[in-house]
């Protein structure tokens, strides 16, 4: 089920009375946080996807090998991505919601003790994140030693400011400095979301592959209708697989989107309206719809 964050509270009432004023940086700022939150969701959401499909690509090698002279143990189905790395790279996600929520509210005059609450505990999961990225990589990521301190840095800068939380005056001024962080982490997530097109990719081959040679080894036991409908399920594995790759760059894009928008933001993070940056901010938030319309289609269509 996809999910909508609207603007602040303080704000959605502050639209709808008359005469009521609204700086371009605050009005900015909540859309870019409403572009954000959707983009996160559905970038969450493709993770789950490749995971459940490599889950799916591996019980269908269990089941082609069960009666053959190397059966495949079923204690050696592993995840793509384990609970810790899942919860890592929901932590980063999470952490982009959250600093854009925040530096919406904090422009529009927004207090909420809640969002406070939510900030702190997401800037020091960050900040943790970040020191054990100078060791390692949690995220199982193959990246350099220089990227991956880059990435520690950034994701230290981040837990920073949702820790302190700065005052309204200084909002541009964050939205500057923290522009190359978040830059840094949404390339991190792209290069995350290469391995798993790769990966899904062959997945899907290997999906594809069984259901043939179940076809051709069955076709004995089946009746013709039965035979039918396995071998329609072909071309359907084969779409499925092209708009799942598809759903990918379509992430890709979005990200890309993101980074852009935030470049733009942080060059025109003043009070006077800027029509450039209205309009990316309009090509990013259309870009996270179109990418919620997607997956929920590719979701109906798994079913």
């Amino acid at each position: 089920m996809r999910k909508r964050k609207l603007l602040p509270g303080a704000l959605i009432l502050c639209l709808a009375l008359a005469g009521c004023s609204i700086s371009p940086l605050a009005r900015n700022t909540a859309a870019f946080s409403n572009a954000t939150n959707l983009l996160v969701d559905n970038t969450q959401n493709a993770y789950r996807t490749a995971v459940r499909l490599n889950e799916d690509a591996q019980a269908s090698l269990l089941v082609a090998r069960y009666d053959t002279a190397q059966p495949m143990d079923p204690h050696s189905i592993r995840p793509l991505i384990d609970e810790k790395g899942l919860q890592a790279r929901t932590d980063v996600l999470d952490g982009l919601r959250t600093y854009a929520q925040t530096i919406a509210d904090l422009a529009g005059g927004v207090s909420s003790p809640k969002l406070d609450e939510a900030a702190t505990a997401s800037g020091a999961n960050l900040k943790s994140l970040g020191d054990a990225l100078s060791s390692s990589t949690p995220i199982h990521i193959n990246i350099t030693p220089t990227e991956a301190n880059a990435t520690s840095t950034a994701l230290k800068a981040l837990g920073d400011f949702l820790v302190n939380r700065q005052t309204k005056s200084s909002v541009p001024k964050v939205i500057r400095e923290m522009d190359p962080h978040i830059d840094t982490l949404s390339k991190l997530l792209t290069s995350d979301i290469d391995i798993l097109r790769d990966q899904t990719g062959r997945d899907y081959e290997q999906i594809l592959a069984q259901q043939d040679s179940f076809i051709r080894h069955a076709a004995p036991s089946l009746s013709a209708t039965e035979r039918r409908t396995e071998i329609q399920r072909l071309p359907r594995i084969l779409a499925d697989k092209k708009a799942t790759d598809d759903m990918f760059v379509d992430l890709q894009t979005s990200l890309n989107k993101l980074v852009a928008t935030h470049h733009a933001l942080a060059a025109a993070a003043t009070s006077k309206n800027n029509p450039s940056l209205q309009a990316r901010i309009a090509d990013l938030r259309a870009a996270a719809e179109r990418l919620a319309t997607f997956y929920e289609d590719l979701s109906n269509n798994s079913k």
